[in-house]
């Protein structure tokens, strides 16, 4: 009876001491799973290795400080001392119940994969390995490790944005064949439909502020893109924006030409008390050969004073040289040639040629075109101005031909009909934004802009003990009033060139005479010669 009772009692602690030994393999396995987890993400983040390396400091530390261990007593001391040694692995067991978005996303992006059908041949979805966020745009850039070419991503990039969720603004090829790169948006995110102009926003001179995307503020400097071709059909906003732009110059105390054939009309009276307006080829012609005389003049002397531009210039020099632009609004009607007479046609052919030629040859004179096409085509975009005006804004067109014209590629026939909205080219990158709305009304307001003044004549003395040297700083060619004819610039660029080298001679006398006396500037003032 004993017997039995003993066998049952032996065999209850048996079965005891298996369920302990299992269940601690069962939280061994979980452990070690949890670790095996925690490396894969560490491996993801190499961040998270600092962590795991520090916690190797752990027994360490605790070596130093047994002596004021509270349990005295060496065989607990032991034990805890000892488990120490494993706190890596601790680390990277507790790391893999930490969630990060990261891992969310992955879930997301592989149940979209799978639900559309996007897998290899394997029949695996890409693998998102890592997110990155540009702090400047605000766009998220999503890389995945797939055996799908590039190619085959194109086509689901639409359905993509539906499954997703986002905004995907261009997917490409990452570091290698077998990584994608995505730039995309959250779906929610979406492009104004109407922003209003602020005069704020002008904060640096030849910087010019076209709109706002759905990531960032649109903008150029015209230093480095000094031509802009706006195209937009009736309706598009394509005047209002050109007006906006012209307004910006004209406040950083640049001097504005309107071209406009149309008897001035689309810029009206009022933006004649900021600019010379031109309704006639003479004076439309009579303005470009000046400027090309001025660009020529202009690139030398930025040659003489090894600088790269007009900011370059103004920095260097107290004589600032001022910006010009030239504002264009329609070109179908200066490179249009039918139907008029002989004379007329090779006067338009000139203006043709001087265009393309100040597209060609100014590109850092400061000496900029803005030039405005209602139905832009093949006689509008020539080769000079496709391939020196870098900069092209777009809007909506509902025949791909004239998008592809300007843009080279169809994406105008896709824009939405929203007034203001345009799309941006520079290079290979086309982006959608919306123009801000300038209100002639409430922001075309010239009395109360205080612009910046330039000194076109300045010339500085300065004196040592043998000699005197009068600084040969430089001189503005041309400096525009609203009085003054064409020829009257003309003939001023020949004075301000009698000038300098009147001014060289004497210096030279000056030099060989030994003169000691300290001349005034005012006896030495550009009006005197």
């Amino acid at each position: 009876m004993s017997s039995d009772w003993e066998k049952k009692v032996n065999q209850e602690i048996e079965n005891g001491l298996n369920a302990i030994i299992n269940e601690i393999a069962n939280v061994l396995r979980i452990f070690f799973f949890r670790v095996g987890l925690g490396f894969k993400k560490a491996w993801k983040n190499k961040k998270l290795f600092i962590g795991f390396f520090l916690s190797f400091l752990i027994p360490i530390v605790a070596r130093i400080k047994s002596d004021y261990f509270l349990v005295d007593t060496k065989f607990y001391f032991k034990i805890i001392y000892f488990s120490t040694f494993i706190a890596p692995l601790f680390y990277m067991a507790i790391i893999s119940f930490v969630n990060r978005k990261g891992d969310k996303v992955e879930e997301e992006f592989k149940k979209a994969f799978e639900e559309m059908g996007f897998i290899d041949i394997s029949g695996n979805a890409p693998k998102l390995i890592n997110i990155k966020h540009d702090e400047l745009t605000g766009i998220d850039q999503y890389f995945f490790k797939t055996y799908i070419p590039l190619d085959d991503w194109q086509p689901k990039a639409r359905l993509m944005e539906s499954r997703l969720n986002k905004t995907i603004f261009e997917i490409i090829q990452g570091i290698d064949k077998q990584t994608v790169q995505m730039n995309a948006l959250e779906g929610s995110v979406k492009v104004s439909d109407k922003l209003l102009w602020s005069n704020d926003l002008i904060r640096e001179e030849g910087v010019l502020n076209f709109g706002k995307s759905i990531s960032s503020e649109i903008k150029i400097d015209l230093d480095e893109q000094p031509h802009v071709l706006v195209a937009g059909q009736t309706g598009s906003g394509k005047s209002v924006l050109m007006r906006c732009l012209l307004w910006q110059v004209y406040c950083q105390g640049a001097d504005v030409y309107m071209i406009d054939f149309k008897a001035g009309v689309e810029f009206g009276l009022d933006y004649e008390k900021i600019g010379k307006v031109m309704t006639e080829v003479d004076e439309t012609l009579k303005l470009l050969e000046t400027l090309i005389v001025e660009n020529t003049d202009r690139l030398k002397k930025f040659r003489e004073a090894k600088v790269k531009n007009l900011k370059e210039y103004n920095k260097k020099f107290k004589t600032h040289l001022k910006r010009k632009v030239v504002f264009i609004d329609e070109m179908a009607q200066l490179m249009d040639s039918s139907g008029v007479d002989k004379e007329t046609k090779a006067k338009l052919e000139k203006i043709s040629y001087c265009i393309a030629t100040l597209a060609r040859t100014a590109r850092a004179s400061g000496i900029n075109l803005v030039l405005g096409a209602q139905r832009p085509d093949a006689n509008v975009m020539n080769g000079q101005i496709k391939n020196n005006v870098t900069v092209r804004v777009c809007g909506r067109f509902a025949d791909g031909p004239v998008s592809e014209i300007v843009l080279g590629n169809n994406k105008a026939k896709k824009l939405p009909e929203i007034k203001g909205r345009f799309l941006f080219k520079v290079d290979a990158n086309t982006i959608e934004f919306q123009a801000y709305y300038f209100n002639d009304d409430k922001d075309f307001k010239p009395e109360q802009v205080e612009r910046q003044k330039s000194q076109y004549e300045f010339i500085s003395i300065k004196s040592s003990d043998d000699d005197l040297i009068i600084e040969d700083a430089p001189v503005e060619n041309i400096s525009v009033v609203e009085n003054k004819t064409f020829d009257d610039i003309k003939q001023e660029i020949d004075v301000n060139k009698d000038l300098k080298q009147e001014k060289q001679d004497v210096n030279k006398e000056l030099k060989s005479k030994n003169k000691t006396d300290i001349l005034s500037s005012k006896d030495w003032d550009a009006s005197n010669f």
